[in-house]
Order: C-alpha cells, then structure tokens, then sequence
C-alpha cells in the first residue's frame, strides 16, 4: 500500500471517528456530503437551537523532526501537532476545523 493509500485511510478513519463522537449527542443531526466532495467533510443540526455547523475534519499528524528556518535558527518542533488551517473559502462560509479525540496515547 502506498503514502497516498494511507493517507486518505487515514483520513476517512478521522471522519467516521469524528461522525460517531457527533451522532452520540442526542440533540444532533450529523450529516456528510455526497461523495466527500467539498470544502465541508460534515454538517450538523442541533434539533433543540436549529443550529447548522459545518466542519473540515482533519487526522492527527504529528512533526517527526526538528524545523530550521531560512536564517539558521533551529526549532525544537518533535512531537508538536501540525496545524491545519481552513482556506480561504472555509473561513467566508464559518467551516470549523475538528480533529477525533484521542483515545490512546501517541507512541502506543
């Protein structure tokens, strides 16, 4: 299986992880576009305020190494999560980023 493969594995596993913690709330409607396509991985409904929400799920990925800028200056960046920040489009259309929960401990 390649890099590619186990990315979007990786990927659709954050989306199911995220859809379940989501649809164990009684109050909420989760819905996911068709097909995956989009700028919104899921949106929901809370049936008691009629709110909708529209959220990019992202894995958890974590800097395997150290970063040194241009300028020489090293940074202790092992372990540090990557940020995922929402184009452009998403923070027009209020698209929140969400990440799963952890269940177990990094390294295990």
């Amino acid at each position: 299986m390649g890099k590619r493969d186990k990315q979007i594995i990786k990927g659709i596993t954050a989306e199911l992880k995220v859809q379940l913690e989501m649809a164990q709330n009684p109050d909420l409607l989760v819905f996911t576009p068709l097909l995956g396509l989009g700028l919104v991985d899921i949106v929901t409904l809370n049936r008691k305020t009629g709110e909708y929400k529209s959220y990019d799920v992202k894995a958890r990925s974590y800097r395997k190494s150290d970063y040194t800028t241009k300028d020489g200056h090293h940074k202790n960046t092992i372990g540090m999560l990557i940020n995922r920040p929402r184009s452009d489009e998403q923070k027009k259309l209020g698209v929140e980023i969400v990440y799963p929960k952890e269940t177990k401990k990094r390294g295990n």
